[in-house]
This record gives C-alpha cells, sequence and structure tokens, in this order.
C-alpha cells in the first residue's frame, strides 16, 4: 500500500481506482452500520473519496492507507451524523438486514439470529459499539481500529472483548 499512497500523493488517477476497488466495498459496509442509512452511506463515501483526492498530497506521509481511509470516512460520518442530529433528534432503530447484508432472506432462523445481534448493538453504548462495527463489519484489525479512533490498541481489545460478551450473554439470554 506505500507505493499505492505514493502514487496516490501525485494524483496517479488509476491509483485512485484501485484505492476504490480496494476499499470502497468495505467502508461502504462499515459506513452503513455506522449511519444505520445506505443513502447516508452513500453520501458519506463519496465525501470521504472527494476530500482523499483533494487532499492527495498528504498520503505520501500515512503510515497506513486502509486505516486512513477509514479515519476520514468516520469523520466525514461525524460530520454527517451532527449535521442530521441538529435538524432532527430521534433516531430511527436500524433494522438485521441492514446490519447483514449477505443474509439469506428465505431463513427466518437467520433472520431472528439477526434481529437478536442487531438488538444487542443497539443496546451497547456507542463507544462499545463503534469498535465492533469497526472490527466486524469493516474487517480493520486492532491497530487500525486504534489509529481510526485515535485511542491505544489496549483499550480497543477492552472495549472489544466487553462488546462481545455482553451480546453473547444477550444472545444466550434470548436464544435457548
Amino acid at each position: 500500500m506505500d507505493d499505492l499512497a505514493n502514487r496516490l500523493a501525485r494524483g496517479d488517477r488509476e491509483a485512485f481506482a484501485e484505492l476504490y476497488d480496494a476499499c470502497a466495498d468495505r467502508v461502504h459496509h462499515y459506513l452503513v452500520v455506522r449511519l444505520r442509512c445506505r443513502e447516508d452511506a452513500d453520501e458519506v463515501l463519496q465525501e470521504t473519496l472527494v476530500r482523499l483526492a483533494r487532499a492527495h498530497k498528504k498520503l505520501a506521509e500515512v503510515d497506513n492507507l486502509m486505516a486512513y481511509v477509514f479515519k476520514v470516512a468516520r469523520n466525514e460520518a461525524a460530520r454527517l451524523a451532527g449535521r442530521k442530529a441538529r435538524r432532527q433528534e430521534n433516531e430511527a432503530r436500524f433494522a438485521a438486514e441492514t446490519l447483514f447484508v449477505d443474509g439469506d432472506d428465505r431463513d427466518s432462523r437467520h433472520r431472528e439470529i439477526a434481529e437478536v445481534v442487531a438488538l444487542g448493538l443497539s443496546g451497547l453504548d456507542a463507544n462499545h459499539r463503534e469498535v465492533v462495527e469497526l472490527k466486524i463489519y469493516a474487517g480493520l484489525t486492532f491497530a487500525e481500529i486504534a489509529e481510526v479512533t485515535g485511542l491505544p490498541q489496549g483499550t480497543i481489545a477492552t472495549r472489544y472483548r466487553t462488546a462481545l460478551e455482553r451480546l453473547r450473554l444477550l444472545l444466550k439470554k434470548e436464544m435457548p
């Protein structure tokens, strides 16, 4: 990815296409989960890529390009959420199908499990939920999550374990 970052910094259009191919799906899935809305995720992904293109010269200095892309996406998502919060206060619960885009809609047991997990995630505080979203839905490592959030890697690991334990207890209670 270092070579890609250097090519991006030089403004190489093909490098931007490669970056898009390498991360757009993962970033978009993370944003859908984070923002609970596909349209907002589309908007934030586009703004993320525009922001990266505008500041392309900075990309040569980035240590971990993938983590940096997620950091920019996270910041853009926060900006959008802030704008939306100022316009409206109530937040709709997100549906299980938004979280589990690869699930089979015909299997009622999978849908039931997805709904319980969605309920469990909505019950986590924002800090724990974000770590799970970045780990599970975005596929980032603890080191990358630490870079994205600016928190120590140990804190990330602890939050992840705590969140999974809370989800495990909920699933055990809800899914005998």
